[in-house]
């Protein structure tokens, strides 16, 4: 989802199926109702293969029906990010993202977001903040103010989010990192990039952005007006203000 993504979006699978009720509507209640604790006990999400060796045929050929019937309502083709999820995974559940400039500077968030919504039924609904350096505080809190933590994700500025670290605000993100590390490809950003959404605590680092960008300052030196006005390179901040006031008298 590092500007910088912070408490990770995270939508959990529901155990439950709730609608198998109606995928069962022929049969009995009392057998749909045993049926459904039997999956919720031994499936991890709801897209799991129907336990075949714990149900009786009947009721097989129901689960099996209705379990063809959720899988094709996702769309998890896109790439092979996508493909790698389960179909429906968080069907039925949202997370709130406050963002900042999106149409401008984050378009394709919302457009991965409609890829993650059509693959797995889970939906981020986006809000646009109006200042990035406070918005994202205030939700999350301070040692000042407990945050009001309507959002579950940011855009906002690395810099800005040490005290939250330092309070245990985030969530460190290192355990679901090395769980996807072959899709996020985390080890291929730029170093002094990475290590800016990272936090040293308690002898541990933590990971506790995401970073979508990351800034550099670098001055450019006209070597040509050096070389024909007879000025040393500069190496220091010194030496920078006496070539300003060479050519600018300031």
């Amino acid at each position: 989802m590092k500007a910088a993504t912070m408490k990770a979006a995270t939508m959990k699978a529901a155990t439950a199926m709730a609608s198998l009720s109606t995928a069962m509507a022929t049969a009995a209640a009392t057998t749909i109702d045993s049926t459904h604790r039997i999956l919720e006990s031994n499936t991890p999400d709801s897209t799991t293969t129907c336990p075949t060796s714990l149900l009786d045929e009947s009721t097989v050929d129901a689960c099996l029906t209705w379990q063809k019937s959720e899988s094709s309502k996702y769309n998890c083709t896109a790439d092979s990010y996508l493909s790698s999820l389960t179909p429906g995974k968080y069907a039925g559940l949202t997370a709130n993202y406050l963002s900042f400039n999106t149409e401008q500077a984050f378009p394709h968030f919302p457009e991965r977001a409609e890829m993650l919504t059509r693959c797995t039924g889970g939906t981020i609904i986006f809000s646009e903040a109006s200042d990035i350096a406070v918005d994202p505080i205030t939700d999350i809190g301070s040692a000042d103010a407990v945050g009001a933590e309507i959002y579950d994700a940011y855009v906002m500025i690395y810099s800005f989010t040490r005290e939250a670290s330092s309070l245990g605000l985030l969530e460190t993100l290192n355990e679901r990192i090395r769980e996807n590390t072959v899709n996020l490809q985390y080890e291929d950003m730029f170093p002094k990039v990475r290590n800016m959404g990272e936090y040293r605590k308690d002898g541990k680092t933590n990971i506790d952005l995401l970073m979508a960008d990351g800034d550099f300052f670098t001055p450019v030196i006209r070597i040509d007006l050096l070389e024909r006005d007879g000025l040393p390179m500069p190496h220091t901040w010194d030496d920078l203000v006496e070539i300003a006031r060479f050519y600018n008298g300031t």
